[in-house]
């Protein structure tokens, strides 16, 4: 477990990936009744279509609503920004440098550390055949956080996988590809893990939790059960085909 995480479950990386994400009047008239219009009640305050008729909301909905605002703006950008510059393209410059430095940190340990591994896992993709289509991130992610856990280590895994398909392309020609990648992993953190980001302090909380440069004993089991179950290279066969 990292010094100083709060997350439970962080001894692996990446859970083992399976094919589970991929399962993807009345009658009658009037009888001869005289049909009588129902009497218009008049609105009051609260109630009605018009401009008073409106229910004022919440302070509390309001600074919810914020925070949300601010943890998409916030996420695109920084996803986006560490992509393109793992991968060589330029980029804006945004003020969250803890952030990028970390994200750079983690994932280019796990690269190097790994290579081998992730490199299996993007020839068993045949990406030369999908060409800008990068759909199949949202459904590797999903498969991810199938078993319903979270920690920053299965975000780290993601954002370091997704890194390595953006490499891959870029080098291809398809440089196109790492915003739709950024993109794919962006969408997918805001919908179904957006909670769980504002609970565990959205990206300052990633900085906290990786505040040590050592990743290793956290992805080595994750990495080697993957390389044990053969159910994994058959989930990239059928995302492919």
């Amino acid at each position: 477990m990292f010094p100083g995480s709060k997350v439970s479950n962080d001894n692996a990386f990446w859970p083992c990936i399976g094919l589970t994400a991929l399962n993807v009047n009345s009658s009658g008239g009037f009888g001869g009744k005289r049909l009588v219009m129902p009497e218009r009640k008049p609105q009051n305050q609260f109630t009605g279509d018009g401009l008073q008729g409106s229910v004022p909301s919440s302070p509390g909905s309001d600074i919810e609503e914020d925070a949300y605002t601010s943890l998409d703006m916030e996420t695109r950008e920084i996803i986006d920004t560490f992509l393109k510059n793992f991968t060589g393209l330029s980029h804006s410059k945004i003020g969250k440098k803890q952030v990028l430095s970390t994200m750079k940190r983690v994932v280019e340990s796990l690269v190097v550390k790994h290579e081998i591994a992730y490199k299996g896992m993007i020839a068993r993709l045949n990406l030369e055949q999908n060409g800008e289509d990068v759909s199949f991130i949202k459904t590797l992610a999903t498969e991810i956080f199938s078993d319903g856990i979270t920690n920053w280590g299965r975000i780290a895994s993601l954002l370091t996988f997704g890194a390595i398909v953006c490499k891959h392309q870029n080098d291809r020609g398809l440089s196109k590809c790492v915003s739709l990648v950024g993109e794919e992993i962006s969408s997918y953190l805001l919908t179904a893990q957006r909670d769980w980001l504002l609970k565990n302090k959205a990206w300052d909380g990633f900085v906290e939790f990786f505040h040590v440069p050592d990743t290793e004993g956290a992805v080595r089991n994750t990495l080697m059960a993957i390389g044990s179950v053969a159910t994994f290279g058959a989930a990239l066969a059928y995302l492919i085909r």
